[in-house]
């Protein structure tokens, strides 16, 4: 099974790239019918052996523990350029990014010795980093956040083995993973600071100057009235 399921990355990623590809010609891949035939391309691309090893086992041989929520995060992506589906909401995304940078952050210093221990060691059998996830994936699904799913599919993906490594973070965070969301992080602030500037406190909040009303001056009937 964890052969098997090793080609499931490298099958979305071909996906997403030949879907990147048909929009920079200014193709939506929308529908059935693009996405039946770059599925296609894509399964026979990964499929396709090369001295003797498939293209899929060539990617996991340089990278062979993509988390679970990088893959979950690249299916989202191909399924909203396939059939407009948002299958992570904007909620879910800034909380994948969150809780990958915050994981990032916990496990890679630390583990290069940054620290006073080494967390790594944690995900090769039960201890308080399944407790803690198990805890995180309960709050998530009671609030009704769409990365409770993510976080219950890697406890499942762990539990079935289905990744090369047998430890428990390799399931949660990885580098790429980090770096996606730092980037997606950094995009959003700086969407935010720019549509600040552009529509600022300024623009918004600014007065409005009247110009005072003038009294009306009376008729010269009125003048000649008055002064007799």
């Amino acid at each position: 099974m964890t052969t098997a399921f090793s080609f499931i990355f490298p099958f979305l990623l071909m996906m997403a790239l030949c879907q990147k590809v048909m929009m920079s010609c200014r193709k939506p891949p929308t529908g059935w019918i693009f996405t039946v035939i770059l599925a296609s391309f894509s399964a026979l691309m990964v499929i396709l052996p090369i001295a003797g090893l498939p293209v899929g086992r060539w990617l996991v041989s340089l990278y062979p523990n993509p988390s679970i929520p990088l893959t979950a995060l690249l299916l989202a992506w191909v399924l909203k350029n396939a059939f407009q589906l948002n299958l992570l909401d904007t909620r879910a995304l800034k909380t994948c990014w969150f809780f990958s940078i915050l994981a990032g952050a916990a496990l890679y210093p630390m583990a290069l010795g940054a620290g006073p221990f080494d967390p790594y060691c944690a995900g090769w059998h039960f201890s308080w980093l399944f407790a803690l996830l198990l805890s995180i994936t309960f709050v998530l699904f009671f609030v009704k956040n769409r990365f409770s799913v993510v976080l219950l599919a890697t406890i499942l993906a762990f539990d079935l083995h289905l990744l090369e490594s047998n430890n428990l973070w390799d399931y949660l965070v990885d580098p790429i993973l980090v770096l996606v969301a730092l980037a997606g992080l950094i995009v959003q602030v700086v969407t935010r600071h720019m549509a600040g500037i552009t529509c600022g406190p300024g623009f918004l909040h600014h007065p409005i100057q009247r110009q005072p009303t003038l009294p009306r001056c009376g008729s010269a009937d009125d003048s000649e009235k008055q002064g007799g």
